[in-house]
């Protein structure tokens, strides 16, 4: 098990490295936009409320499918994070210059990740046409956490299946419930 465990570190810390050393600033700056908290999931469930209201939707399903996402995602995340308290990266490893401010919370898994997957993948459920580009800027918001220094890869893999699953949990739910027939049904025949 510590075999496996230091290959990943390994891995991490390669990940970092490179991450590192492709800083550029005209890349840094569009990733730290990347990396905004308005991108991690308002914009998802943004995206969601807009295309519900192009449908003339009577209620928002894939907007408050996002929501849910992100606040289900939400919750999990930071059981995990209090499990396993995982130290960042730049806080580890003093040698790393992470860009920006370093929050506080702990590294395993990325917050961020884990809601862009989740709020990308209720909107999708609703929306299959919008898949592509919706988990495209979810790994963008996914990759911008290591390139900025901010967090590990691993914990951004995690973070992304983490939220990815409980997205589409999350969106099943939720498009269930709006696929349900209203009124009286019909009734059963009687003998």
């Amino acid at each position: 098990m510590l075999g496996i465990l230091e290959t990943v570190q390994a891995w991490d810390d390669a990940a970092m490295a490179l991450g590192e050393g492709l800083r550029w600033e005209p890349l840094t700056a569009f990733f730290a936009v990347t990396s905004a908290w308005w991108v991690k999931w308002p914009l998802f469930a943004a995206v969601g409320g807009l295309c519900d209201a192009c449908e003339r939707r009577r209620l928002p399903w894939a907007m408050s499918a996002a929501l849910g996402a992100a606040a289900a995602t939400g919750l999990a995340v930071t059981l995990v994070k209090e499990t396993f308290d995982r130290v960042r990266p730049g806080i580890a490893e003093p040698g790393l210059d992470p860009v920006g401010v370093i929050p506080a919370s702990a590294s395993f898994p990325s917050g961020h990740s884990a809601t862009a997957f989740a709020t990308a993948a209720a909107v999708a459920l609703f929306y299959p046409r919008l898949r592509v580009p919706l988990f495209a800027l979810a790994a963008l918001v996914a990759l911008s956490r290591v390139y900025l220094g901010m967090h590990y890869a691993t914990d951004v893999l995690i973070g992304s299946a983490l939220g990815a699953a409980i997205g589409l949990a999350t969106g099943w739910l939720v498009l269930r419930v709006a696929r349900r027939p209203t009124g009286p049904g019909p009734r059963p025949a009687t003998p």
